[in-house]
């Protein structure tokens, strides 16, 4: 059986995060949010780095890629500048309600999730 993400292995087993797309590329993340609105988003695991997770995001000026990075103490960190939290859900749930720390996104929030489509 393939490992659930850390952060769905502490969350209650009834709750599904929709708008975890596990391994999909940049390119795949671009095609689901091409027919979406902006401030559409989607979280995917990151191509680069195995243990973190990249936030994927439709703006007016195209497609956001920023990484949702683990640190030593086991917070999570959105980009460089958001503050620490316990969780990726958290992240999600803190900018749904307010503005994105990353230059090209300060004026957006996470309002749309993308679901991952089952068939």
């Amino acid at each position: 059986m393939k490992a659930l993400p850390l952060f769905l292995t502490h969350a209650c087993h009834s709750v599904l995060y929709s708008w975890y797309h596990g391994a999909i590329s940049r390119t795949d993340a671009e095609a689901l949010l091409r027919l979406c609105k902006e401030a559409s988003y989607l979280v995917r695991n990151s191509e680069t780095c195995k243990n973190d997770f990249s936030l994927s995001l439709k703006s007016s000026q195209g497609f956001m890629h920023m990484k949702l990075s683990r640190t030593k103490d086991s917070k999570y960190v959105l980009g460089q500048n958001s503050c620490l939290f316990d969780s990726v859900p958290e992240i999600i749930h803190f900018y749904s309600s307010r503005k994105l720390p990353i230059k090209g996104a300060e004026h957006m929030s996470l309002l749309y999730p993308v679901a991952i489509r089952t068939l």
